[in-house]
């Protein structure tokens, strides 16, 4: 899930048995960035990230094993090698 707060963008993913969690992403640039996601109490796992203007497509790395898409998000995009990843508008989101 990924709710929008003030001047950042909050990434929530629940796996309470996942050891660790990264967002992996790319904007408008096309650059792959990472970023490690931190766990909660109750086996959720939460990052805030600034955004630039734009669009921001995004996928979980799970135990750097596993790959997930955001369930909340409707606009899923698939690149060339055959990956989907959830696309958010980081202007909207960051504006809400």
């Amino acid at each position: 899930m990924v709710r929008a707060l003030p001047d950042v963008v909050e990434f929530l993913f629940e796996d309470p048995h996942a050891r660790e969690v990264e967002i992996r992403g790319c904007g408008p640039d096309g650059a792959e960035r990472r970023w490690a996601m931190l766990r909660d109490h109750d086996g959720r796992w939460h990052a805030r990230l600034r955004l630039d203007g734009g669009w921001f497509e995004f996928r979980y790395l799970v135990d750097r094993r596993f790959w997930a898409i955001d369930g909340a998000i409707r606009t899923i995009v698939v690149a060339a090698d055959g990956a989907c990843r959830s696309r958010i508008d980081a202007c909207r989101a960051i504006a809400a």
